[in-house]
This record gives structure tokens, sequence and C-alpha cells, in this order.
């Protein structure tokens, strides 16, 4: 059984001070159950989630900064789908994506990553062109050779349904669905319209290969109660930016569901002791620490269904984009976002940020691969979840929910 193992709230469920368990009483329709780990391990569950989500809903396949400027692409191959687009932004900035394949005999178009427009895409094969602005089919070496059973005009490269949503793009891959991506990202989306995004400069780039499940990476990163007790990166590194009770364990500062996806948020303990390095960061560039963005807390971390995360730290961006690759497989894609420096010494900051992140993200994959291993061991076919893990019920719920469409 896959499905969440819910039952209603009862009357002595609610029986508690709900400033300690307030979520389970603001979102009694989470159930407070135990969750199947066949979800986790089932070839058959993640066909289900291949064919059934991914191939029809918005997918994000990466943003602006993935171009060069103007007049340029990128290629972005995508295995769980089985596809390769090529990522075309024009002269005026319109985004498009085509499927990345030749019409004259399948082979993949384009082999380079990204680069500048030229004037055709051309086949390396046999030289078949497609114009860059439109992906029309121009060129055709020796073409009255061919029985062409439609005009050769009409066999132009095969566009995917693109949107793009604060510089991030996104493509609906069967498109089909009659959800705009407006209406897909609905109350996410007009909680950052505004957001300055274009503040933020993409500056580092992590991609992750793990031998875990995708939602296992997902869960994993979508609560902070693991954070005072995983040693030694994150309880040195991280333990006091996130705020905790008088017994040192985290609190979460707020949780919404906003349509299919969600944010919460988390304070800062007021007596947090940094490291001595970012103390000596802060009081040497004190304007560059002063907070810039128009964030409610220190912290947001927020899930763009099913796969994308877009988290603030200060005056920073990460996104995640965890991608599966096979029940046991992931992909596991990190940008981290910055200020643009604007001196060499903010520049050393930034530098500095990076490899903390990195050092607790790299214990963070261990604990992915470990957690899979167990799941694999089937010496359990439920897990629980508690008060401060609502966020990954709600996702599961709503994974659920669009399943059983």
């Amino acid at each position: 059984m896959t499905e969440l193992q819910e039952r209603p709230l009862l009357e002595e469920d609610l029986d508690y001070d709900t400033t300690t368990r307030r979520w389970a009483t603001a979102h009694p329709e989470l159930g407070t159950g135990a969750i199947s780990t066949e979800r986790f391990i089932s070839p058959e569950h993640f066909e289900r989630e291949r064919n059934e989500l991914f191939r029809k809903t918005w997918v994000n396949i990466g943003s602006r900064h993935d171009f060069s400027g103007l007049n340029s692409f990128f290629v972005r191959d995508i295995p769980l789908l089985g596809v390769s687009l090529l990522v075309v932004q024009d002269a005026e900035g319109k985004v498009q994506a085509y499927h990345n394949v030749c019409s004259h005999r399948g082979n993949k178009l384009i082999w380079e990553k990204n680069g500048a427009c030229p004037k055709l895409f051309a086949c390396r094969f046999h030289g078949w062109g497609y114009r860059s602005t439109d992906g029309a089919l121009t060129n055709v070496p020796d073409e009255d050779q061919f029985y062409f059973q439609k005009d050769a005009g009409e066999l132009g490269l095969v566009p995917v349904r693109t949107e793009t949503w604060n510089g991030f793009i996104f493509i609906n891959p069967d498109g089909e669905s009659p959800v705009s991506l407006q209406e897909h990202l609905g109350p996410l989306g007009e909680r950052l319209a505004d957001f300055p995004f274009e503040k933020l400069k993409l500056q580092y780039r992590y991609d992750v290969p793990e031998k875990a499940n995708w939602k296992v990476a997902l869960d994993a990163q979508n609560e902070i109660y693991h954070v005072p007790m995983l040693a030694p990166v994150h309880r040195f590194l991280a333990g006091g930016a996130f705020h905790t009770n008088d017994d040192g364990y985290t609190r979460i500062h707020d949780f919404q569901r906003l349509g299919l996806h969600s944010v919460y948020t988390s304070e800062s303990d007021d007596d947090f002791e940094d490291t001595a390095s970012g103390k000596t960061n802060t009081s040497a560039h004190p304007n560059y620490g002063a907070l810039q963005l128009p964030l409610e807390t220190p912290f947001s971390f927020h899930v763009v269904f099913p796969n994308m995360v877009l988290a603030f730290f200060n005056n920073s961006m990460f996104t995640y984009n965890i991608w599966p690759i096979a029940v046991d497989q992931t992909v596991w894609e990190i940008r981290l976002h910055y200020l643009e420096p604007t001196n060499l010494a903010e520049k050393v900051i930034n530098e500095q940020a990076k490899c903390r992140f990195r050092d607790l993200l790299c214990e963070d994959q261990a604990g992915h691969e470990a957690l899979q291993a167990g799941l694999t061991s089937r010496a359990r076919d439920l897990f629980v979840l508690g008060e401060q893990e609502v966020q990954i019920r709600a996702f599961h719920k709503t994974l659920d929910d669009c399943l059983a469409r």
C-alpha cells in the first residue's frame, strides 16, 4: 500500500497545548498517521510518478542564468522523460524549448551544452538546418531527392510547451494540461511575484548523483528537525542559525500550504554563536551582511511541486532540482545565488559561504543514501512523522492526491 496511512484527528488528539503541536491542529486534512515506505522502493510506484506526474505537470528545467545572453541556447537532457531539449532565448528575451531532435532521421541535433545561437542549428549527420529564431527547417541538402509526405516547411523542430516565471523556465512535457504555469504556481507564484530575483546572481553549481529515491532527498531537506542532531558539520555550522526551544530542538516559525506547494520559515536564535570566520566577516563588512531582501525571517524554504526548491537565507538564495533517475537513483542539482560582490573581500565571503554550505550538503548526501539503504531492507513498512515534519506530510499528501486523479 503506497498511500498515506491516515486517520482523522480525534478529540483526545487535540487535548494538548496548541503552541506545542499547532500544525496538526491547523491542518487536520493531513492526518497524523504513518507513511508507507513502499513509495520509496517500489518500481511500479516510480513508473506511476514518471508517467502520471512528471509527464503531465509543469517542471522547472533551469533559469535565464543558464543562457550566456540574448540569442543563446542551452541543452537540457532529462533522462526521467527520455528527452533532450534545446532551449533558446531570442533577441527579445523570449524563451522556447524544442525537442533536440533532427526531423530527418531522429539524430540528436545539438551536442554542445550551451552557446550563442548560430543562424541555423545544423545537424552534424546530414546537415539539415533549422532557423534558430523559430525552429523552422530551412536547409535540406540535395532536397529534390526526398519524397516528402508533407511540405518541408512543416518539418521544423518540435516545440515543447514553455513558460517563464521570474526568470525560471518551466515546461509541460505532454502539453495537454489545460492549466497554465500561473495557475500551477497559484498562491506561491503570488507570494513571490514581486520578489527581486534580479538582485541575485547564480555563482555556484553542484550536480550530485545519489543512490536514493528522489523523495528521500527532498524529504530530508524539507525539515530542520535534523539540524541539532546531525553531526559533526551541521551541529557546528548550522545549529544556532535555526531557532530552537529551551531543550535545544529546532522549531519552525511558520508553515503554509500554497495550493500544490508549501513554505516553511525559521528564525535564528538571538544568541546564535557564529563561527570564527563568520564573525570576522560580519565585523569587517557589516553593510554586506545587512538584510537587503524582503524576507519575513532569515530563512524560508519553498517547495515548488513536484521537485523544485526555492529557499532564501539572509541575502542568498539556493535552488534545488531533485531529478529522479530510477527508483533508487537521483541527481540533486544545487544552485547558489548571491548578491553580486562589489569587491574582492565580498567575493571571499561568498566563497566561504559556498564552502560551508557544500560541507553541510556532503553530510546530507551521506544521510540520504543511508536512509535509502534502510528503506530498501524492508525492515519496516511504515515510517512516522512528527509535528516538526508537517511539510513532509503535506508534500506526500499532495503527491498522493495528484496520483489518484
